[in-house]
């Protein structure tokens, strides 16, 4: 993603309201996004497709992230659970969700 430009990527909610086809215009032709304020507060923003889907990519990496340096403090701490029992606790759950099911 492309430098944000405060004196050209910050635009009122009347902008947009008035001027929708101009701000993506922007937003396709300079690959920045654009902050929407109102009342002098930022309170949305305009971005490419691409750029917003790259987002949500890096959310995904960061909550898998986040999962693998849990599971890596839990070996560290020694809370580890065998084969067996994991297997019986899925089991179980499964179990759980047919009953629920039926």
């Amino acid at each position: 993603m492309k430098a944000f430009k405060l004196s050209e990527d910050l635009k009122p909610l009347s902008d947009l309201k008035s001027h929708a086809a101009e701000v993506v215009r922007q937003v396709e032709e300079t690959g920045r996004p654009v902050v929407i304020t109102r009342h002098g507060r930022g309170v949305a923003v305009v971005m490419s497709l691409e750029t917003f889907e790259g987002f949500c990519a890096l959310e995904d990496r960061l909550e898998l992230f986040q999962a693998v340096h849990a599971a890596e403090e839990d070996v560290a701490a020694g809370r580890l659970h065998s084969q067996a029992e994991v297997e019986s606790r899925i089991e179980s759950r499964l179990a759980g969700l047919k009953v629920n099911e039926g």
